[in-house]
């Protein structure tokens, strides 16, 4: 199967077509593309199967680090669960995107945790950018079960 697979992937304002957010509602997300993410999904046999965006923190709106790139939306379709694809899909973007200059940053949900961790991502501490601390901390209040990750080389 995952011969069929094809990659694609362009920065939100480039997107042609509503089909990846179509995608994403159809499967329960509900994040919104924003016009500057990199978004990057997978087809197999034109149909949307799994996908997520990259938006990426430039050093004038931090003063921490001199990039982050915050993954966004990492979502696989329901009916294709369970068959490698969200694993497919993020090492393309750990082996593509993510330089010794750069730390890619995810709110996971609880049960993806373990996911992330084998991938190599760990728990961020008190060290990740203030920004998201507090945007973490936002989130635990509102009840979300979610946990700031990082991933670095």
């Amino acid at each position: 199967m995952k011969s069929n697979i094809s990659f694609h992937s362009a920065v939100g304002k480039e997107l042609q077509s509503p089909d990846l957010g179509r995608f994403y509602k159809r499967n329960g997300h509900k994040g919104r593309i924003q016009l500057n993410d990199h978004c990057i999904w997978l087809t197999l046999e034109e149909e949307i199967v799994a996908a997520t965006r990259l938006s990426t923190i430039t050093e004038q709106n931090i003063t921490e680090l001199s990039e982050l790139i915050i993954l966004r939306g990492l979502w696989v379709g329901k009916q294709h669960r369970g068959l490698g694809l969200g694993s497919l899909l993020l090492n393309k973007i750990l082996t593509q995107q993510i330089t010794q200059e750069v730390t890619l940053y995810c709110f996971a949900y609880e049960s993806a945790i373990p996911f992330y961790k084998k991938h190599g991502f760990k728990t961020a501490t008190e060290s990740a950018p203030s920004f998201l601390l507090q945007k973490q901390k936002a989130y635990y209040n509102r009840g979300s079960k979610t946990q700031l990750m990082a991933y670095s080389r």
